[in-house]
């Protein structure tokens, strides 16, 4: 299964740290790896666990804990199970993990057994792609059922509940029990090899034959699922007790002020790959349920006759969260409403309830062309573990105040069927209709919701419109509307000194309830407004109070853009004629077609070198040497005779699996291996040593290739400039999508942009480390103020966006402008520490190169101050207006 461009770059952060904890320690990798805070947009300081009185946990301190943070929607599971060859080959160097996999619930349990079990389930096939079809995948109440074979020639992953590790005292919980059938496990230790602490039975005299122990002997790959459910006071110990290797959990939305982000994935990423529908239309109903349960009808209705024009089949469903026992429109109210003479008459095959009661579900493929459904009606989808992205509408006419509760339903309908985006653009969207006191009410309510399953503020107020009726009423349309919130006040705000403007927008009166106030703003306020009103609540509340006023503040300032106007903005690209045929510029292009053999440039590993005393590689890199420590498979130490015997030709057929190129035959590539491995066998290394430190082998020869690879990409990048078939046609354009823009995050600066193609600039760094603006941030507020200066736009390093060919494969620049007069100006910004790296003077020649062939274009390399003692504002003045 192809991964999507932020899934490839995840597994590609995730491996680069990695790799470097190995050799330069877990905080450092942390700090030179992980995304920036999407606030400060810089990399927080790594957090070792901690217990919960706040102390550090020594056990776990080199152990690699990072979060990978991906919105609801983006295949946490699948890529957690890229994740674990990526951990096997990059810190475990075990061609066989044991991977304990957390869940919070047995329902999620079920539902991860069941995936991970069914070989054509695109996890399990991952798994076995990774590791050979060698897999076992066991429940974590089963334990008894593994063997010493399994845990010496397979992949093992087990599935356990949080709740199965989390408890004080181990006595009570199975997994922590001693169990007979566990018994080979430890009666073949080696007596006189030094173990981990374990814990020992009752007598003292051996240790209990229990899964935590296996684990002891083990260190485990963990990766939390839903990590988000796993903060608590005892999550730390409970990491501890599993004694892991590494621990990498996958959540939306992490803790914070726990938690390592090492990957952050945004909303506007997986909506720019087709994984979601953006954005959500919201629709407010004042008048009860039954007007909203009217609307959602035609609204689904509506999308079905959209969807039979669609090439794939498309049934739109439209999911119901009714109320519990005991409210208005419960879940039999609503099925009577909708099958009933006195209601819609809607065939009852149409309609299935999911409740933990009532599995009408359970059998039925919703994706099959015969399958009538189109109405779901449901309380908490999680308790019924179904997932289909035919789901477009959400209606809810529950009063409830479970915040998971509504943000599971709407993960539901944000999926995209088939991962691609549909013809039609009302396919592309969701679609809630919920029963709102008043209109705003749910408006901020429901931004709080993308929030929490991992949108950002402004990716939350951004797709979450109002959308026009269907059915046309007297009242004020929804685009004339003022963003308004109530809140509710135990204690009169003082306004004395708020801002004189927004007393107009605030009001304040009591309310029905005795010695309460309702307040009430329109519009967007000032942050002076925001702390007076949020100083009458306390606690909780208090914050509460002032998210959902920044929040309204949010949905209150959006302007329209010029991408939601439908403003073109296309940028001609540099291209390579065929005869007739003019196409962009790749840097395959320029490459001589066909396989190549890595012994005419690739070099060999005589810079590798093994300390037998210290257990450890080093690798002379010129201008540093690299300590490697090797990492002793659990094989090695407790599985005597189960691992198997290693000859010269199996070395090579495993390293030639782990360097695989492509371009290169398998037999070219093992003969280079062999010439590499020469080196190392001149200087006595027996096989057992090279089997040993494979690992640390393979990263060393995909260097060598990476090395080689760069060698041929320059020579064959040299050409570019002699080409005569280098052109810029203005028939040949690059557009920026006016739907989809890929960016992590976007620019925390307090600053309204009034010329950027989209809302804000994304990945924009604000401030460095020391407080002061950052340079490429100066850079961007230049460009936005700049008169002759029409539009432009921050281009993001992502396939989407504009980019150059270069020697390794493509550069993106970091600004693009559309002038006034229709001229197209591109700039890379660079800090003089950088201006004359080799790097950014190949970048440098190839955006001059694009200038020169187009009669409309301009190119510019600013910096902190040029030669000519220009600063950036004037380097730009003087680049459009020539003198």
């Amino acid at each position: 299964m192809d991964l999507k461009d932020y899934q490839e770059k995840s597994l590609a952060r995730l491996a680069d740290f990695l790799r470097a904890a190995r050799s330069e320690g877990v905080a450092e990798a942390f700090d030179a790896h992980a995304h920036p805070d999407a606030k400060t947009m810089l990399v927080p300081e790594y957090r070792n666990l901690r217990n919960k009185d706040g102390q550090e946990l020594p056990s776990l301190r080199n152990v690699p804990y990072v979060a990978i943070r991906i919105p609801t929607g983006g295949g946490k599971t699948l890529m957690g199970a890229h994740f674990i060859r990526c951990a096997a080959d990059n810190w475990l160097e075990r061609d066989r993990p044991l991977v304990v996999w957390l869940v919070p619930s047995r329902t999620i349990k079920q539902q991860t057994l069941d995936a991970f079990k069914n070989r054509r389930h695109p996890y399990r096939q991952e798994l076995d792609a990774a590791f050979g079809g060698q897999v076992s995948v066991l429940d974590g109440d089963d334990i008894e059922q593994l063997t010493q074979q399994e845990l010496a020639t397979r992949t093992c992953i087990v599935i356990a509940t949080l709740a199965a590790a989390r408890v004080e005292n181990i006595d009570i919980r199975d997994f922590y029990a001693h169990k007979e059938a566990l018994e080979p496990h430890f009666i073949a230790l080696p007596k006189d090899a030094p173990l981990p602490d374990l814990e020992l039975t009752e007598d003292g005299k051996g240790p209990r034959f229990s899964f935590a122990n296996l684990l002891r002997l083990h260190r485990p790959l963990v990766i939390t699922d839903e990590a988000h459910n796993a903060t608590s006071d005892l999550s730390g110990v409970v990491y501890e007790r599993l004694a892991p290797s590494a621990i990498i959990e996958l959540t939306a939305t992490p803790d914070m002020s726990t938690s390592n982000v090492l990957v952050r994935v945004s909303a506007s990423q997986l909506f720019a790959e087709q994984m979601i529908k953006l954005p959500v239309m919201l629709e407010e109903h004042l008048d009860g349920w039954h007007v909203a349960l009217r609307h959602a009808l035609l609204r689904r209705q509506e999308l079905e006759e959209i969807a039979r024009k669609e090439t794939d089949y498309i049934r739109p469903i439209l999911l119901i969260q009714a109320e519990h026992k005991g409210g208005e429109a419960t879940v039999e109210t609503i099925y009577n409403y909708l099958t009933g003479e006195d209601g819609e008459r809607i065939s009852s095959e149409w309609v299935k309830i999911a409740t933990g009661d009532q599995r009408e579900l359970d059998g039925i493929d919703l994706f099959a062309e015969d399958c009538p459904v189109r109405i779901i009606i449901t309380m908490e989808a999680l308790k019924e573990g179904w997932d289909c992205s035919f789901a477009y509408v959400l209606c809810s006419v529950s009063g409830t105040k479970s915040a998971t509760a509504i943000e599971q339903l709407l993960g539901r309908v944000l999926r995209m069927p088939y991962a691609r985006m549909r013809t039609h653009p009302a396919l592309n969207k969701a679609y809630a209709h919920v029963v709102s006191p008043y209109f705003g009410a749910k408006a901020v309510e429901f931004t709080d919701h993308l929030e929490s399953m991992g949108f950002s503020r402004l990716e939350a107020a951004q797709n979450l419109p109002t959308q026009p009726p269907l059915i046309p009423d007297d009242g004020e349309h929804p685009a004339l509307r003022v963003e308004m919130l109530r809140l509710t006040a135990t204690k009169k705000p003082d306004l004395a000194n708020v801002p004189a403007g927004d007393l107009r927008n605030i009001t304040i009166k009591p309310a029905e309830e005795a010695g309460k106030f309702v307040v009430e703003v329109k519009g967007a306020i000032q942050p002076e407004s925001v702390k007076a009103i949020a100083k009458a609540f306390t606690g909780k509340a208090k914050e509460q109070v002032q998210t959902s006023l920044e929040q309204h503040n949010e949905r209150a300032t959006l302007r329209q853009t010029p991408a939601q106007k439908g403003v073109r903005f296309e940028v001609p690209q540099l291209s390579i004629k065929f005869g007739e045929r003019i196409v962009p510029v790749e840097n395959d292009l320029l490459m001589e077609d066909g396989f190549w053999n890595p012994a005419d440039t690739a070099g060999k590993l005589d810079s590798l070198s093994f300390n037998t005393r210290a257990q450890t590689w080093e690798i002379d890199l010129g201008e540093k040497t690299v300590t490697m420590s090797m990492v002793h498979e659990p094989e090695t130490d407790y599985l005597f005779g189960l691992a198997g015997d290693w000859e010269e030709s199996d070395l090579l057929i495993w390293l030639e699996n782990k360097v695989v190129q492509n371009d290169v035959r398998q037999e070219t590539m093992i003969e280079w291996i062999a010439q590499a491995l020469a080196p190392l066998k001149r200087k006595g290394y027996s096989l057992g040593q090279l089997v040993r430190g494979r690992f640390i082998i393979a990263r060393r020869l995909l260097q060598l290739l990476a090395d080689a690879k760069l060698q041929r990409g320059n020579q064959a990048h040299k050409s570019l400039f002699s080409l005569d078939s280098i052109v810029v046609d203005p028939g040949v354009v690059f557009r920026f999508s006016d739907l989809a823009y890929p960016m992590r995050s976007p620019c925390p600066a307090p600053l309204e942009w009034s010329k950027h193609y989209y809302a804000v600039p994304g990945d924009l760094p604000y401030r460095r480390r020391d407080g002061q603006l950052a340079e490429e941030y100066r850079c961007a507020t230049a460009i936005d103020r700049n008169p002759d200066v029409e539009v432009w736009v921050r281009n993001l390093a992502h396939p989407t966006q504009f980019r150059f060919p270069t020697a390794t494969g493509s550069t993106y620049p970091d600004f693009i402008a559309k002038l006034k007069d229709g001229r197209i100006f591109v700039i890379e910004y660079k800090g003089d520490d950088r201006y004359t790296h080799p790097k950014n003077v190949a970048k440098r020649a190839v955006g001059e190169l694009w200038a020169k062939k187009n009669p409309n274009g301009l190119y510019l390399m600013p910096r902190e101050r040029d030669d000519e003692g220009r600063d950036i504002d004037q380097q730009i003045a003087h680049a459009i207006l020539g003198n």
